[in-house]
């Protein structure tokens, strides 16, 4: 599943590569602008908590709008429709308010298990880690949502787990090589920072469609196991 999910999201990325540039350049950019501009001119310098924290409700409360419109994006083009910026917006903002409620309780949830135990919350998160494309794609939400994401992946944990891990690494990888970049750099300015996180959003974009993949292999896969324990249960009620 691994593999698949890989190169359908490669597929899909490049693609649809247009429309993602541009759902990312009207969402995420200004919200890269506003953070770079209040790290270098308003937040203290040494305060990396602050500035963490208000990137972070950035991404967590503003930029799921691009995260549901890339998904509704992968969707549509998945479907051999073809997916329109105008429309994937519409979904993005239209997903906003399911989203948040979800992806809070699911940060709850997660904590929670962390709180008990670090391997319980990793397996917490990696079990829900479909709950956007659900919430997306089947218009779910909140615990209804998250049940799904954790049936989706039942009996899968280890091929997801691979690829967050693969995602993780991929992400790692780019930001050290970004920030090397930047460190050769022989000056410090706002907008500098704003394009290096922007870089990173397209790095995240592809992300989010590798999760999207997963999904649709895993809704593949379960339509693929009723259809055999359907044909196993008429097989055993009609003998020959």
């Amino acid at each position: 599943m691994v593999s698949a999910a890989l190169k359908k999201a490669w597929e899909l990325y490049w693609q649809n590569f247009g429309l993602i540039a541009g759902v990312l350049l009207v969402i995420a950019l200004p919200l890269d602008l506003l953070s770079s501009y209040m790290d270098y001119f308003v937040f203290d310098p040494d305060d990396i908590r602050k500035s963490f924290r208000f990137s972070m409700f950035l991404q967590s409360f503003i930029g799921i709008i691009a995260t549901a419109s890339i998904i509704s994006i992968g969707y549509g083009s998945s479907q051999d429709r073809q997916p329109s910026f105008g429309r994937s917006l519409a979904i993005g903002f239209r997903s906003w308010l399911p989203l948040c409620l979800t992806n809070l309780l699911a940060g709850l949830t997660v904590l929670l298990y962390g709180v008990a135990l670090i391997i319980p919350g990793i397996w917490m998160s990696i079990k829900l880690v479909l709950t956007e494309p659900v919430v997306v794609c089947e218009k779910l939400m909140g615990r209804t949502a998250m049940n799904r994401s954790m049936d989706l992946t039942k009996n899968r944990f280890w091929e997801i787990f691979l690829l967050v891990l693969l995602y993780v690494l991929l992400t790692a990888i780019f930001f050290v090589g970004i920030n090397l970049i930047d460190y050769h750099i022989p000056f410090d300015y706002w907008l500098i920072d704003a394009a290096i996180s922007l870089v990173m959003d397209f790095v995240r974009a592809f992300g989010t469609l590798c999760f999207f993949c997963a999904y649709l292999r895993c809704v593949e896969l379960e339509k693929s196991d009723m259809a055999e324990k359907s044909d196993s249960e008429i097989f055993f009620s009609n003998p020959a």
